[in-house]
C-alpha cells in the first residue's frame, strides 16, 4: 500500500509505502514525519499512486490559470 501526501512546507505531492515513519521530500528536503503529514490518497500500488499525483498537480495547474 502506498500513501500520497502533501508536503507541509512546499506543498508538493509525493508518495510513500504504508509503514515507513518518515519521507523526505524530493523537491525541499523537508523530513516528513508520515503519521503528522496530511495524507491525499491510499493506494495498492506505487503506479496507482503515481497516477494520482499526476492528476491532482494536472488539477491545480488548471485551477492557477
Amino acid at each position: 500500500m502506498y500513501l500520497v501526501i502533501i508536503c507541509h512546507n512546499c506543498g508538493q505531492f509525493l508518495l510513500a509505502k504504508t509503514g515507513q515513519k518518515t519521507r523526505r521530500c524530493p523537491y525541499c528536503e523537508t523530513r516528513l514525519v508520515l503519521d503528522k503529514a496530511k495524507k491525499v490518497a491510499h493506494t495498492k500500488t506505487a503506479q496507482e499512486a503515481s497516477s494520482v499525483i499526476r492528476a491532482l498537480k494536472r488539477k491545480n495547474s488548471v485551477g492557477s490559470l
